[in-house]
């Protein structure tokens, strides 16, 4: 490094500060540069911001989504599951409020009249007993709502995962580490923020519009007995929570579509994590094609094997070759090739034959060439048309035409 006076600094230029591998002091008409290993810089995971990021651009597969679903992690809103327990929650006290509000009277009434407290003295017993009855009585006031509240939260929850129950995420010591990433910027975390500003103002501005609706009669309950006064602050409590689970409502059903979207997103895989799961599911891919090819050989063989009993005469090696020859006038103007073989597919070819009554001719010389020079379906070439028809000159099918 070299030393520079501060003589030597001219403190008018511009200071221009430049972050890479490593941190550079250039000041400028001055050689002097301070570096820091690149290690001892912080490193930020853009993958935190984008799947692509990292190379995951691959759709999650099957197994990957079934893996994910049976640990418990699954597309979900919670704002739609609350939307759902807070409008059932309304809607049970809507249909029990009456129910409720006679029970509740009925409570008062026993606990808190003169004739509760005419008894001087109270015991331990006393209280124990008091107090489980008080608990008891309230229990089955709440029962209703707590019941209504509980199933508009299954159904909330079944709508959108199905029926899933799984106690794997309580054996998972991952989800108590704490998760840092939630204060980072991100896509999420302004999605969130976004979210929660606008559910502030919209229920906030809701709340507004429906007091202001009814704030003169409010302000005119003092001169009302209590249970009028009850009934106009119960009326415009139960407008203000109906119309809050409605909006509530409404703005869940795209946060859903929000948190599937990123739910796919955080499932995405690179192309190395499908080949892999695709080789443990199904196998080597490369092992897999040389089976596809075999199975398609052995049914084009099959298939092949089937011709032999049409064929006019059958040319072997004798032991290595075998050529299957078919002569139509009508369709075609030389002999065709309608099977062929070598070693154990020439065996068959020849067994076949035998048990057909196709003759049989040992030509070594004319067997190899058709073998090496023609596929099964084609005509044998013009230069072999003398060397196989001194063959078909000896089968009786031809000298009885030629005759």
């Amino acid at each position: 490094m070299k030393m520079v006076h501060e003589s030597d600094l001219d403190l008018s230029d511009p200071i221009e500060f430049e972050f890479s591998a490593s941190l550079s002091f250039d000041f400028a008409g001055v050689d002097a540069v301070f570096s820091i290993p690149a290690d001892a810089l912080p490193h930020f995971h853009l993958s935190r911001f984008a799947a692509e990021d990292e190379g995951r651009t691959e759709a999650p597969t099957e197994r990957r989504l079934r893996e994910e679903r049976e640990k418990g992690r699954v597309a979900r809103s919670q704002d739609l599951t609350n939307a759902v327990v807070l409008l059932g929650a309304v809607m049970g006290l809507y249909f029990t409020g009456g129910y409720m509000v006679n029970q509740c009277m009925q409570l008062f009434h026993r606990f808190f009249s003169e004739s509760a407290f005419a008894q001087t003295s109270f015991q331990a017993e006393d209280l124990k007993s008091f107090v489980g009855t008080l608990f008891f009585e309230v229990f089955k006031i709440c029962m209703p709502l707590f019941g209504i509240s509980m199933f508009m939260g299954i159904v909330g929850n079944v709508v959108q995962v199905g029926g899933l129950f799984t106690v794997r995420p309580l054996f998972m010591p991952e989800r108590l580490t704490p998760d840092f990433t939630r204060i980072i910027p991100s896509r999420r975390n302004f999605y969130l923020l976004l979210k929660t500003l606008v559910l502030v103002g919209i229920i906030g501005f809701t709340a507004y519009m429906v007091i202001m609706d009814d704030f003169i009669p409010m302000l005119k309950s003092a001169g009302m007995d209590t249970r009028q006064a009850l009934v106009l602050f119960a009326h415009s409590a139960f407008k203000l929570l109906i119309v809050c689970a409605v909006l509530l409502l409404a703005l869940a059903i795209p946060d859903y579509f929000y948190e599937r979207f990123e739910y796919m997103e955080n499932l995405k895989m690179d192309i190395s994590e499908v080949k892999r799961e695709r080789k443990e599911d199904f196998g080597d891919p490369l092992v897999r094609q040389r089976q596809r090819d075999r199975y398609f050989q052995l049914t084009r063989q099959r298939n092949m094997l089937k011709e032999v009993p049409k064929a006019d005469v059958v040319i072997t090696n004798p032991t290595h070759y075998a050529v299957a020859l078919l002569y139509d006038p009508a369709v075609a103007t030389g002999p065709r090739v309608i099977a062929k073989g070598q070693d154990w597919l020439a065996f068959e070819i020849k067994r076949i034959a035998r048990e057909n009554d196709v003759p049989i001719e040992e030509n070594p010389e004319v067997a190899r060439a058709i073998y090496s020079a023609v596929e099964v379906g084609r005509e044998i070439p013009e230069n072999l048309y003398r060397a196989v028809s001194l063959i078909f000159a000896k089968l009786d099918k031809f000298k009885a035409v030629r005759s």
